[in-house]
């Protein structure tokens, strides 16, 4: 792990979330289930957002999904990710229906000036501490 790496806060990890970092360590994507309703919610909460039920189980989605949203940015807003500057961050719309921000795994910086729109892009997860990585995206070949 680089210096910068270490530097950058880590996600919060509380008893509600450690499930879905202990998955993204193992490198699977798992969100929340309803057991009453079937609704799949990310990010994980106390409740479903659609039935208010308390019951839930975690489930594995396949961590590919679609560009809704891209916007790249061209200043660092912490110290932290000044080495990071440009890069681009996406929503993305999973398959299986949940959406979320993150970033795009783009080391040669190919797709900082592409529309990625609409791109097919899959989750690759980064390592930020011994038991938490983080998801990110990867542009997926056409």
């Amino acid at each position: 792990m680089s210096e910068d790496r270490i530097s950058k806060p880590l996600p919060p990890d509380s008893p509600a979330t450690r499930p879905f970092w202990t998955a993204a360590a193992e490198g699977h994507f798992v969100v929340q289930r309803c057991t009453v309703c079937g609704h799949l919610r990310f990010p994980p909460g106390p409740a479903c957002t659609r039935c208010l039920s308390p019951d839930m189980e975690w489930v594995p989605l396949s961590g590919r999904g679609t560009v809704l949203s891209h916007l790249v940015f061209h200043q660092a807003y912490s110290k932290a990710w000044a080495a990071e500057v440009p890069y681009s961050v996406v929503m993305v719309q999973l398959d299986e229906g949940p959406r979320l921000f993150s970033d795009v795994v783009d080391p040669e910086r190919a797709f900082i000036e592409a529309d990625l729109v609409g791109r097919r892009v899959e989750a690759v997860f980064d390592r930020v501490a011994e038991d938490m990585a983080v998801p990110r995206f990867r542009v997926m070949d056409e």
